[in-house]
């Protein structure tokens, strides 16, 4: 029987399919495009939620052309429009190609780094995000599976499937979606996420990389969890890393203030107070 992958698959005119991920509708292969290798993505539409799923590969596909084309290296690239299976309306699956970056995801380097290699996170994590936010779109999922170092040392985005155009109306409803023990405050029931909740992001993944640590514990029930992030102020980093530069160690303690007026505003005022990189 010929899967949905396929059937994208013909359709944007790749071959020599490798799977990477699937999970649910969505599955990620490894693929040929003529002569370059790229990343298929390819997510089967099921009813009843064929119009949900449809407006959100859209979404997607039309935030990426936006926000990579000027990001350079920092947000992976488009490679491809959105290809739609069968109705355009109701279609069977819906997929689209990525560049096929090298590296290793964060999830796999092991954390407790050096205070220059996390300081170079987040200054790539801000040039990545200022292209976002420069657009009016947050992330809102900063997770170790969604950012890649290169093999130059280049900090790429990927992934901003959940991502939001702050003046667009969302399709995701009042729930904000995101990684367990990567959220910010503001990604509860109801909330709403601001580029400085991607700030927050940013400090958590650089609590991470240096201690080993999340700032705010995930464990638990999800309602449990929710609680915490919302009252819970994260316990300074150099509670941990005691070496730190005290300036260095401040920006991440100011990127997980609880109190959204009290972080960066956007990655813009991050770069600044890391001395202006650019």
């Amino acid at each position: 029987m010929r899967e949905f992958y396929q059937d994208v698959a013909a359709e944007l005119g790749v071959t020599d399919l490798q799977p990477l991920r699937a999970g649910g509708q969505k599955q990620v292969f490894a693929a040929r495009y003529g002569t370059e290798d790229v990343v298929l993505k390819a997510v089967e539409v099921l009813p009843p939620n064929q119009a949900l799923v449809l407006e959100r590969a859209k979404r997607e596909v039309s935030l990426l052309a936006k926000v990579s084309a000027a990001a350079g290296r920092r947000i992976v690239a488009l490679r491809s429009g959105l290809a739609i299976v069968g109705d355009p309306r109701r279609p069977s699956a819906v997929g689209w190609l990525e560049e096929l970056l090298d590296g290793q995801d964060l999830s796999d380097i092991p954390p407790k780094w050096s205070e220059n290699d996390a300081r170079l996170l987040v200054i790539g994590l801000g040039q990545a995000l200022s292209h976002l936010h420069d657009h009016e779109v947050v992330h809102r999922d900063l997770s170790p599976g969604n950012v890649r170092r290169r093999t130059d040392g280049t900090w790429t985005l990927l992934d901003p499937g959940l991502a939001r155009h702050l003046a667009e109306l969302s399709v995701t409803g009042l729930y904000q979606p995101g990684t367990r023990g990567f959220r910010s405050p503001e990604q509860v029931t109801g909330g709403t996420p601001e580029p400085y909740s991607d700030i927050y992001g940013v400090g958590i993944l650089a609590y991470y990389v240096l201690s080993g640590e999340l700032p705010v514990d995930p464990s638990g029930d999800e309602s449990a969890y929710f609680r915490r992030l919302i009252e819970q102020q994260p316990a300074p980093i150099q509670t941990h890393r005691p070496d730190l530069d005290d300036d260095f160690a401040g920006v991440i303690d100011r990127c997980l203030e609880r109190q959204p007026t009290r972080r960066y505003l956007d990655a813009a005022e991050l770069l600044d107070d890391l001395g202006g990189a650019p």
